[in-house]
């Protein structure tokens, strides 16, 4: 064998070892993460693991059932999750694991599941007309009420619930125009305003400011004090060079508004600054997801690709996250 074909074959056998051994790290060694993704193909979540810039889509959890939905917690450490069974579960990490517990306090089925903002209270929506809404998540779950939406138009087409699960806002009706609902814990529904259309709602600054997508005017709102005043005002429309409005959310702070568009466009207003800047994550958003920091949010969803994040905790830039990659085998002994 000569030096030169003696290297090459150690070469390739240190890569193998390297790559099997990287793949069992990934596997068994907890470190930071992004977040959760729902894989609806194999009806399983997916850990994000690592930093942006520098992850990748995990394995799957073992949780022993078929997931049908999930709701992901904006903190990454929790899911509420709908089995095939209907029956609905919280997953969440503890300890360094983990775990599913079944929610029995929570009736099955539900046609909408959304965290708020911190992802310690969670609502549950039935096309029945009813509201479950969990606080104390993740540790403590428990059912803190249940309202009555039964009188609000259908379809609800989107809401958002606040941290203390006093309240929640509720669009509801046929489009061109749907209304938007102030729904107290405990009182009855009362008309806010009205939308083109509601595709997405976010509330943020502790449940004093709200962000409203209205995908058919191509515009974002936000709302001042949504439980009270409930002041108006536009922050993003087509005068801006949106078209195709998809999603839009805040960062932590509400110093910056995120507007991604079919075309794969993500506009930034940041109200320091005043001017828009864009960026192209050369993909279809399905949403602006948020995952673990201030600023970072999955744009696409698991569909056997890498996923598209956009991360702006520092200089505002498109990371991709590689899809799971498959774990290499011992080969059988001849």
């Amino acid at each position: 064998m000569t030096s030169s074909l003696l290297l090459q074959t150690v070469t390739a056998v240190l890569s193998a070892g390297l790559a099997f051994a990287a793949d069992s790290a990934v596997a068994t060694l907890s470190g930071p993460r992004l977040g959760l993704v729902f894989d609806p193909a194999a009806g399983e979540l997916r850990p994000i693991s690592g930093i942006a810039g520098a992850a990748m889509t995990g394995e799957p959890l073992s949780l022993g059932f078929i997931i049908a939905r999930a709701a992901i917690s904006p903190t990454g450490n929790a899911a509420i999750v709908v089995e095939a069974s209907s029956s609905v579960a919280l997953v969440h990490a503890t300890g360094g694991d983990w775990v599913a517990a079944s929610l029995d306090e929570v009736q099955p089925a539900p046609d909408q599941m959304v965290f708020s903002p911190s992802g310690a209270a969670a609502a549950l929506y039935y096309a029945t007309g009813r509201v479950q809404v969990l606080t104390g998540l993740p540790g403590a779950a428990s059912v803190a009420g249940e309202i009555d939406v039964s009188s609000l138009p259908a379809p609800v087409t989107a809401m958002a619930v606040d941290d203390t699960g006093s309240f929640l806002l509720m669009a509801a009706g046929q489009a061109e125009p749907v209304s938007l609902y102030l729904v107290p814990l405990g009182s009855a529904p009362s008309l806010v305003t009205t939308f083109r259309s509601v595709s997405a709602l976010q509330l943020f600054d502790s449940g004093q400011q709200a962000l409203v997508t209205d995908a058919l005017a191509s515009t974002v709102y936000q709302i001042t004090d949504p439980a009270g005043a409930a002041a108006l005002q536009i922050v993003a429309s087509p005068s801006d060079g949106i078209q195709g409005l998809v999603a839009a959310e805040s960062d932590a702070a509400g110093q910056r508004v995120f507007a991604a568009t079919a075309a794969g466009t993500v506009f930034i207003f940041d109200r320091s600054v005043g001017a828009a800047t864009t960026l192209d994550c050369a993909c279809a958003p399905a949403g602006l997801f948020p995952l673990t920091g201030a600023a970072t949010f999955r744009l696409t969803e698991l569909a056997g690709g890498p996923l598209q994040v956009l991360d702006a905790s520092g200089a505002p830039r498109i990371v991709t996250v590689p899809p799971p990659a498959r774990a290499a085998r011992p080969r059988k002994p001849q």
